[in-house]
């Protein structure tokens, strides 16, 4: 049995990471935000493989303390799929530094948080995965010119990947990026009722596409970006 972190587990796509790999039978360790759902998952009929826990991940000491002790307790923990995010609309003559620092904080922060310490563990266990969430305006600048801070802060993502996968070569280490157009959620269906929602991607999908880069057969795999596009 596979134990892996999930943070973001509050989120439409979390929570489909978490009940997928719970039905799994995994071990999910899911972190949600501070004064989020406390029952969320505890009336689930996997609750007995999720243990839950309230952070805030854009906390340095907080996310060290914590990955600390999920590793201490459970040393089979070898993966992180972190899902943890925020959108923040503008162009670059209307985004303020205030703005670009709350992306950053829940973009990319609450990844590099966890990856450091988890990093330094899975170099001493001899191995493990991160996933992370990537964004289409991250790598395309027709659709960043009109969420800059958003797509700044996604952008960095990417590079934690390419450090960990570089500084993992050898190691068994390897991280991946997976990078949803979008979510068919009931929040994008209502800010976007005139869409043709069969061209979206949905929550699980994507956690299918994780489970699949965290299997046996999705071991080969390596410096992985993943479009999970649909037809959007």
């Amino acid at each position: 049995m596979k134990s892996i972190i999930v943070t973001g587990a509050s989120g439409n796509m979390g929570q489909a990471v978490v009940k997928r790999f719970a039905q799994d039978g995994q071990k999910v360790y899911a972190v949600l935000g501070l004064g989020e759902n406390s029952r969320l998952f505890s009336e689930s009929a996997m609750a007995q493989n999720i243990d839950t826990q309230f952070l805030n991940l854009t906390d340095e000491t907080v996310s060290e303390g914590y990955v600390k002790t999920i590793v201490a307790k459970d040393p089979a923990v070898e993966a992180a799929v972190c899902i943890v995010g925020g959108w923040q609309p503008g162009t670059l003559s209307e985004t303020t530094g205030y703005e670009l620092d709350k992306m950053l904080k829940l973009n990319f922060y609450t990844a590099f948080n966890i990856a450091k310490p988890l990093m330094e563990y899975f170099e001493r266990r001899g191995g493990g995965q991160f996933i992370f969430i990537g964004a289409r305006p991250a790598i395309n600048p027709a659709e960043a010119r009109n969420q800059v801070a958003y797509a700044l802060s996604k952008s960095l993502v990417f590079r934690l990947a390419e450090i960990i996968n570089d500084q993992g070569k050898f190691k068994n280490i390897r991280a991946s990026v997976v990078i949803p157009s979008v979510l068919d959620t009931p929040q994008n269906r209502a800010a976007m009722p005139d869409a043709d929602m069969s061209d979206w991607v949905t929550p699980e999908s994507a956690a299918d596409t994780i489970a699949f880069i965290l299997s046996e057969t999705g071991s080969a795999l390596r410096e992985t970006v993943i479009k999970l596009y649909n037809q959007a």
